[in-house]
């Protein structure tokens, strides 16, 4: 079986080392030290099966790059981790906003790290629209991960530990989804899901 594919994004060439080797035993890694080289590797059509994403960086940004991703029907596909410096509340809601996956700070601790990876990468393997591609238009990448864990009987504080986010966030992510699929309870989304499968 091949190794799953990731690439690295950072204009930090000791990150990029480090990241380097932490993944090589379990990844194919690819490193990048610029959006414009990334973009260059994705336009030659190997894609990886996941991005890791710095955001500040000389010229683009991560957050611009993000931008061009989800705008490009193949690029899109691919989850993008945030990992990056930047600690403020406000950027951790716009990565997530623009369509990232997962947002993780630096400096990070390594099994964390790979514990996210790993559940991105299962995640993914597993997007085969459980959901009418009506409903699954309509979710984030977020969003959907936990329609499918609260269809499965998961409670929301189960649901942050098993995708490594806060039960806050969750609650949030949960309150979206209603909205959206027009769900007044939890037990009606649920209902509403199900059904959609």
């Amino acid at each position: 079986m091949n190794e799953p594919k990731i690439m690295a994004i950072d204009d930090d060439i000791e990150m990029l080392k480090q990241l380097a080797i932490m993944l090589k035993d379990q990844y194919a890694v690819s490193v990048m030290t610029s959006a414009d080289q990334a973009l260059a590797a994705l336009s030659e059509g190997s894609l990886p099966d996941l991005i890791l994403l710095d955001v500040m960086m000389p010229d683009t940004d991560g957050f611009s790059l993000m931008e061009h991703l989800k705008n490009d029907t193949e690029l899109r596909k691919i989850p993008v981790i945030f990992l990056t410096g930047m600690t403020d509340t406000d950027d951790e809601i716009r990565g997530l906003t623009l369509g990232g996956a997962d947002y993780v700070r630096k400096p990070f601790h390594r099994e964390v790290l790979l514990a996210r990876i790993a559940v991105q990468l299962s995640s993914h393997s597993r997007k085969s629209e459980q959901f009418s591609d009506e409903i699954a238009s309509r979710l984030t990448d977020n969003e959907r991960k936990v329609a499918e864990l609260l269809c499965e009987g998961y409670s929301g504080k189960e649901i942050g530990e098993k995708l490594f986010f806060s039960y806050s966030y969750i609650k949030r992510i949960i309150a979206s989804v209603k909205l959206k699929l027009e769900a007044e309870t939890t037990t009606e989304l649920i209902r509403k899901l199900r059904e959609s499968r």
